[in-house]
């Protein structure tokens, strides 16, 4: 960021951000929160915080998992695709615990109304903050790596409730709240189908760096914060540098922006608030498995359809987990990282490399209308034989049923026309619906949600009552079928 001597009320906001946006959002955080983040016990600190003595930073994105009683602690490897069902992951508000540097409930009154704000609803403040598990664990890594206080995994939950907030033109946007130019000066690309700013790793890199930074120029963790909400030059004007003395009435009677006061003593109340959840009658989500994401490096663009079908996830959810990818895709200019679930990281990186880098771009549904082979509908799309199987989660040789649905390269043309297919999205409303297995599921579960009988189900999908599912896997519904079960069921013959 350029540094220039004089600067007005504009470009102070266009450095950092609005505090009326700051307001509305930190409203909504304490009334009703929407989604969180998280927190954590508060360590009782000095009028003036010093960097924290943390423990030693970890660089992994996946948590640490530990015996639920008695145990070594082991690490969960990025990737890992089983965990022994005896241990448990360690819980997030005790590595923040460790790492609290700034003041607690009591630092001014402004903290305790905010305090009484955020803790009027237990249970959606709670709930915020299980909705914001994934990326709060990937901001605790970061903060963890780079031994800044615990107080700042709360920042965007501050600013946007975690939110990946998108926006056009001169506005600040993503989970941090990066406007436009600070977040260019900070290296982010803001491109038509790819804004770094709501990328959760690329943007928390960003804003973590901005705080680096002030804190080199102020050394007040707290005055760090105020130049975080208004801006680093309309801070220095007054405050200066390295001000780390100032008492909390002195650093009150400093001319910034009132919200910027408001913005600390929100910061400090989320903290208070998580810190101690029992005197607020909350009990703090802990994450799980699913929670847990990790990166994966490309070489080249892929379809984002063929990664959720590798990962069993829905198409959806990975897009809320890879949000700066605007139009739904990756741009062919890239960047190329996505981030998946830490559980499914090692089979997508292993179906991806039985594939050329060409094949990864395009992918279509297709229904089989006769029972087919994996080696002719590999040969047909010139691709490896493992690679239609792991995709597909059927065994290699395998034979797939008619009207399983299977994912296959390119954009639909190209299938033999012995077999002629039609994606499912064409279809007439009462076309077959996928079910995709989720854990633990049994076909007896699936058949009462479904509203279909075990019979129907097995035929439709080829299988034997004794067939074991698993996660991920993709069972057809006929729709049409289902209705009637339904309206039978309904009017009690069933």
């Amino acid at each position: 960021m350029r540094k220039r001597e004089s600067r007005d009320r504009t470009a102070d906001r266009r450095n950092g951000h609005a505090p009326r946006r700051d307001w509305r959002l930190a409203a909504l955080g304490s009334g009703c929160c929407s989604l969180g983040i998280a927190c954590l016990t508060l360590v009782a600190c000095s009028t003036a915080p010093q960097r924290p003595n943390g423990t030693a930073p970890t660089s992994n994105v996946a948590s640490i998992i530990e015996s639920p009683v008695a145990g070594p602690t082991v690490p969960l490897l990025p990737g890992a695709s089983t965990m022994p069902s005896d241990f448990i992951m360690q819980s997030p508000w005790s590595r923040l615990r460790q790492r609290m540097a700034m003041p607690d409930c009591d630092y001014n009154p402004a903290v305790r109304r905010w305090t009484h704000a955020y803790a009027q609803s237990p249970v959606q403040f709670a709930a915020s903050m299980s909705e914001a598990m994934p990326y709060l664990l990937i901001v605790l890594d970061e903060i963890e790596r780079r031994d800044l206080p615990g107080e700042f995994a709360f920042l965007p939950y501050i600013e946007s409730t975690y939110t990946p907030i998108a926006s056009s033109g001169d506005r600040a946007a993503g989970i941090w709240q990066l406007m436009p130019d600070t977040a260019r000066e900070t290296g982010l690309s803001i491109t038509p189908d790819y804004d770094g700013r709501l990328d959760i790793v690329a943007s928390t890199h960003a804003a973590l760096d901005l705080l680096e930074r002030y804190q080199r120029e102020f050394d007040d963790w707290r005055v760090v914060d105020l130049a975080y909400n208004v801006g680093e030059y309309g801070v220095k004007t007054r405050v200066g540098s390295g001000a780390s003395n100032r008492s909390a009435e002195e650093l009150a009677r400093l001319r910034v922006n009132p919200g910027a006061h408001d913005h600390l003593a929100k910061l400090l109340a989320v903290a208070c608030v998580a810190s101690d959840p029992e005197r607020f009658h909350i009990e703090l989500p802990e994450p799980t498995l699913d929670d847990v994401l990790a990166p994966i490096e490309l070489s080249a663009p892929v379809d984002l359809n063929l990664i959720a079908w590798i990962a069993g996830i829905d198409i959806a959810q990975l897009r809320r987990f890879n949000p700066g990818y605007t139009l739904g895709r990756i741009p062919a200019n890239g960047p190329y990282g996505l981030l998946v679930p830490s559980a499914q990281r090692d089979q997508v990186e292993s179906a991806l490399a039985l594939l050329p880098a060409e094949k990864w771009r395009e992918w279509h549904e297709i229904s089989l209308q006769q029972d087919e082979t994996v080696d002719v509908l590999a040969t047909a799309h010139e691709i490896d034989a493992a690679a239609v199987a792991s995709i597909n989660h059927v065994s290699s040789g395998g034979v797939l049923p008619a009207g399983q649905h299977v994912l296959l390269p390119g954009r639909g043309s190209g299938f033999p026309t012995e077999n002629k297919v039609e994606p499912p999205a064409r279809k007439l409303a009462s076309a077959p619906s996928i079910h995709i297995v989720r854990q633990g599921e049994t076909l007896w579960g699936i058949c009462r949600a479904e509203h279909v009988r075990l019979d129907e189900l097995l035929h439709w999908n080829g299988l034997q009552r004794s067939t074991k599912l698993h996660r991920g896997q993709r069972l057809r519904i006929d729709a049409s079928a289902a209705e009637s079960t339904a309206s039978t069921a309904g009017g009690g013959t069933h």
